[in-house]
């Protein structure tokens, strides 16, 4: 291994990630720790607990998932002296609350023993609530009143109020559970919880990551102190501490516990850690007329813009190492209803029996079948329930439902196509960037191709599963060699788009919105026009 690694670190849903980098920015080593499988005793499913529309993720679940993965490093002889810069990544808007005097405990671990064992009475909360759960449907309402409306709330903070979002679950408390509201002395989002166990304190909570709050000001890049007060009193501002700016400022060094117990060099330098869209984002260079596609637990889509054009559709987060801005959509619906399709419709529930499906029985669109996939809350559309349309008209089930393998894929990208469009502002998109674990899958790819009608392209060096972690090491190397990247991020073409089907795919979109539409005046929430 090379002298000099760079670590990125990703907290998913289901999953603790490291990718190691070296000088040249070559994967070294990846790791993993799967959090149902591997840590079974916390109950998860996917790496969450559901109830309802509550779901949040065990906080001792996710700590000790890091003694797990180090220590399968340690087993195999890891350079952790090596490392020279940590940075990492995890889910966004999910919050950690950290009960008082836990400051204390972090600033004085015991090497000799784990974290689980010393950060088990750390948390005023035991599950952290998560960016799948939608239950916090009042407090966004109220919260867009007290500010003047949807679109005001867009302007200030990047984003309309969303259930998700950390701000409106942090009210949600505060109405519900006073008292443990009263004894949290930090309030964390995902990512600088994990940032501050390596830290050994409370760690700053990065610009990017804030936006996803619902309580900061992306122009003034401040906390907003009108929101703070709507959502948890004037005692929020402490709890949540500064919000760093400069993505790529050290924040600390390694605490002694990772330097005693595994052997990290004490100089070893932490950057702000980020959420993970954010980081997808650094893991690749990309040219104004890109677009980048991450088709994960939630897919995403996201470009790079200089000046923020809010939307109530949309995110706008600030971008984690410049002064530009991130455009984002955010799909709840993602890998884990395509497996629940694949499951359903296919008979040996194999991936590789799927894509036979749809590149033999269902090959090409038909415009007059649409199905949406909700198969839990959807947050765009704010939408639960599948529904299937056949010339118009619902129906219970296709004449054919080998369809259904690839309606779902056609429900997906038509909304990425129609919401990105308002994003781009007549700007024509010259590459699909795909990452993510469903990039992996050419037939996916493909349709992903025929409904843009652009050519999809997907990362040549194979890092384009592990895009949050990779793009926090990333991060980590550019401590050392400024932001210019590596030529390591090349693509390669995977999928051009059928002219025949594209055609198809344009004449369905107005379609397409009109059906979604109907499907939302079912809900028991009705959207405005402006964000269907």
């Amino acid at each position: 291994m090379s002298d000099n690694l760079y670590v990125g670190f990703d907290l998913s849903t289901q999953q603790l990630k490291l990718t190691a980098i070296n000088d040249a920015a070559d994967v070294v080593c990846e790791e993993t720790v799967r959090f149902s499988k591997e840590l079974p005793q916390y109950g998860t499913f996917n790496g969450v607990i559901t109830n309802g529309r509550i779901v949040t993720s065990p906080t001792l679940m996710w700590v000790e998932s890091i003694d797990l993965l180090l220590s399968k490093l340690s087993a195999k002889e890891f350079p952790f002296h090596s490392i020279r810069v940590i940075s990492g990544a995890a889910q966004q808007h999910g919050s950690v609350f950290w009960k008082r005097s836990a400051s204390q405990l972090l600033r004085h671990l015991n090497s000799q023993e784990t974290l689980k064992s010393q950060l088990r009475d750390a948390f005023a909360l035991e599950q952290s609530p998560t960016w799948q759960d939608s239950s916090t449907s009042e407090y966004c309402q109220k919260l867009e009143e007290i500010i003047g409306g949807a679109q005001e709330l867009a302007n200030i903070t990047g984003s309309r109020a969303y259930e998700r979002f950390t701000g409106n679950q942090i009210a949600k408390i505060h109405q519900n559970d006073l008292p443990t509201y009263n004894n949290t002395e930090r309030i964390s989002v995902v990512s600088s919880f994990l940032a501050s166990l390596f830290l050994g304190d409370y760690a700053p909570i990065d610009a990017s990551d804030a936006s996803g709050m619902n309580l900061f000001d992306i122009h003034n890049k401040t906390w907003d102190e009108r929101l703070l007060v709507a959502c948890g009193g004037e005692t929020l501002r402490e709890k949540l501490g500064n919000v760093e700016v400069n993505g790529l400022s050290v924040i600390g060094n390694v605490c002694k516990y990772f330097v005693e117990k595994y052997g990290f060099n004490p100089d070893c330098k932490i950057l702000p850690f980020m959420g993970d869209n954010p980081s997808t984002l650094l893991s690749r260079k990309l040219c104004p007329s890109d677009v980048l596609i991450s088709l994960g637990t939630s897919d995403t889509l996201l470009l790079v813009t200089t000046y923020p054009t809010p939307t109530t559709e949309s995110h706008t987060l600030c971008h984690p190492i410049s002064n530009q801005y991130i455009s984002m959509l955010c799909y709840k619906n993602g890998s884990l209803t395509r497996e629940y399709i694949r499951d359903t419709y296919t008979p040996t529930t194999s991936w590789d029996s799927y894509n036979t499906i749809l590149r033999t029985v269902v090959s090409k669109p038909d415009e007059n079948k649409f199905g949406f996939y909700f198969h839990v809350q959807e947050i765009i559309p704010f939408a639960y329930g599948i529904y299937r349309f056949d010339s118009g008209e619902p129906v219970d089930e296709f004449r054919d439902p080998n369809y259904n393998i690839r309606a779902i894929l056609e429900s997906q990208f038509l909304s990425m196509k129609a919401r990105s469009g308002r994003l781009l502002h007549g700007q024509k998109i010259e590459r699909l960037l795909a990452v993510g674990g469903a990039s992996a899958n050419d037939s996916i790819l493909q349709v992903l191709a025929d409904v843009f009608g652009v050519k999809v392209y997907r990362p040549r060096d194979g890092n384009a599963v592990n895009s949050a972690s990779f793009g926090a090491a990333m991060k980590a190397r550019m401590m050392a060699y400024g932001e210019g990247g590596s030529e390591k991020s090349e693509y390669e073409l995977v999928a051009s788009p059928n002219k025949e089907n594209s055609k198809v795919y344009d004449r369905m979109l107005s379609t397409f919105v009109n059906l979604e539409e109907r499907v939302v005046m079912t809900q028991g929430r009705v959207l405005t026009n402006s964000e269907l």
